[in-house]
């Protein structure tokens, strides 16, 4: 028995082992739109019930938490599969002193400046100027994450090269032990303009989210037609490849976000389970042993991301979040686990 608020899953889960409950204090499953608070009084009073998030998940879907726990990853600059990024609230003079050295030894100093709880682009600035840059501090909380300046392009035969991202829904299973999976369709999102570092105010050169934008062109390309093109305009990266790259960089990053017990890290609810969406690009970058490569670049993770397209163009999708997550089943889901 489910009890949702989700017009999406009302409209799209089938399968016949779940059937939907109005009341939702008999329901064996809550998978609720907004954040669940009182875990400790439903595990004292109904502990057999499931819910579709986990305490302390924010540490991956709130963008300056993101980049601290991934630090734990790689180093002190952290891993090389998320953008250098700052708090302007909390680490503005390590900002300052990194945007200088960056400055002195000539390398690229482009910024994008975002709102940490803030989706869809909104109030999100790009900028090489440090004066800016600090001003935006006064307006919403904002972490400033470096700019990728040498994306990887895809050529668009109506007007050229230009940027894209890619997003994958993922779906934690749990966290001891972690058990993590990828939908094996993933969606893309182009800009409208050939790529180049000027325009910085240009929204359809530098950005990707044309959905929710009116009046502004949306190019749709499925992940099916998408492989061989890019493919054919990359034939030294095989998807394949790219994408075990990409995979590696999700099972790092939840594997450091439940390295520690809540709440530094993700809790380990056994009644929970969760679906979110990865946002990343691909950037040129260099080997450690010299060679050229593309490098995923996590950009962010969204708790209870918009499905729609993936309804729309995969009629089982529910069902098989649904087997995977709550019935542990995925025999014939378009699923693969990753941890």
């Amino acid at each position: 028995r489910v009890f949702t608020d989700i017009q999406q899953v009302l409209n799209n889960l089938t399968h016949p082992r779940f059937v939907f409950t109005e009341n939702e204090g008999e329901a064996d499953i809550l998978y609720n739109f907004s954040h669940f608070k009182d875990y400790r009084k439903l595990s004292e009073e109904r502990p057999e019930v499931i819910l579709n998030q986990f305490p302390c998940e924010n540490l991956l879907t709130v963008k300056d938490c993101l980049a601290s726990v991934s630090r734990r990853a790689g180093g002190p600059d952290g891993p090389r599969w998320l953008p250098r990024t700052f708090n302007l609230q909390t680490e503005l003079p390590q900002f300052i002193s990194y945007f200088q050295q960056r400055d002195r030894r000539g390398e690229d100093n482009h910024w994008i400046c975002k709102p940490w709880n803030l989706a869809r682009s909104l109030d999100t600035h790009i900028t090489n100027n440090l004066n800016n840059i600090i001003r935006h501090r006064e307006s919403n909380p904002k972490v400033v994450c470096k700019y990728i300046e040498s994306p990887v392009l895809f050529h668009r035969e109506d007007v050229g090269t230009v940027k894209f991202d890619i997003r994958y829904v993922v779906l934690l299973r749990s966290i001891k032990p972690l058990k993590l999976y990828v939908y094996d369709v993933f969606w893309l999102r182009f800009s409208n303009r050939a790529f180049s570092l000027n325009d910085l105010d240009d929204y359809e050169k530098h950005f990707t989210v044309m959905n929710y934008a009116p009046g502004v062109t949306l190019k749709q390309v499925h992940c099916e037609e998408f492989i061989p093109l890019f493919e054919k305009q990359y034939p030294e990266y095989p998807w394949t490849m790219v994408q075990a790259n990409i995979f590696k960089a999700f099972a790092e990053l939840f594997q450091v976000a439940s390295a520690k017990p809540a709440p530094l890290g993700i809790c380990d609810y056994p009644s929970s389970r969760a679906i979110y969406a990865i946002d990343l690009m691909l950037k040129w970058d260099t080997s450690r042993e010299g060679k050229r490569i593309m490098q995923p670049q996590i950009l962010e993770v969204n708790f209870n991301p918009d499905c729609d397209r993936a309804c729309k163009y995969h009629p089982t999708f529910f069902n098989d979040i649904f087997s995977t997550l709550f019935l542990d089943e995925t025999d014939g889901c378009h699923v693969t686990r990753i941890v």
